[in-house]
């Protein structure tokens, strides 16, 4: 699909906003990491980020090149901006970490985290599409919350489910 393709809603992201997204999620990722290499095992940390960035890109670009949606944020690999597929792993360890406040177990760990991820994204996604930093093509039915489709969810829970057991694979 092409940026020409989306409303005027749907436009792209203004050079500020875009810095600001991407520096934070630049600045999300590095914190998050440096917390889990102070914290955690060299072993875990390197599943849990290096192979979040590989489902994440996993993901995120065979639905980019469906037309599924399209992100306006740079620099980009192959559709998927380089700060997405940062900001994943990061939001996945944040959570991980919470849910095994909370929960024992490897499964009860990455469901719980796949919640509070999907929940995260539930409150962030819907002013990421209305700033323009990325946008949802109309080609799949069902529901939408503030501009974001029902699958967002569906596939954030997946997601951060896979992602979350990485660290126990090692």
């Amino acid at each position: 699909m092409t940026d020409s393709a989306h409303s005027a809603a749907d436009r792209p992201i203004d050079d500020d906003t875009a810095r600001r997204y991407v520096g934070s999620q630049i600045v999300l990722f590095l914190a998050t990491l440096l917390h889990a290499l102070l914290t955690w095992p060299l072993s875990e940390t390197v599943a849990l980020f290096a192979g979040g960035i590989v489902v994440a890109f996993a993901v995120e670009a065979p639905a980019i090149r469906a037309g599924l949606f399209t992100h306006y944020l740079r620099p980009k690999v192959a559709g998927v901006p380089v700060s997405i597929l940062l900001a994943w792993p990061a939001v996945v360890y944040l959570a991980v970490r919470a849910a095994s406040l909370a929960v024992e177990g490897t499964v009860a760990v990455a469901g719980l985290a796949a919640v509070l991820a999907t929940l995260a994204d539930a409150a962030v996604e819907p002013n990421a599409v209305r700033d323009g930093a990325w946008a949802y093509a109309d080609v799949l039915p069902g529901p939408r919350v503030r501009g974001v489709p029902w699958w967002n969810a569906a596939g954030w829970l997946g997601v951060v489910f896979v992602t979350a057991l990485l660290p126990t694979m090692v």
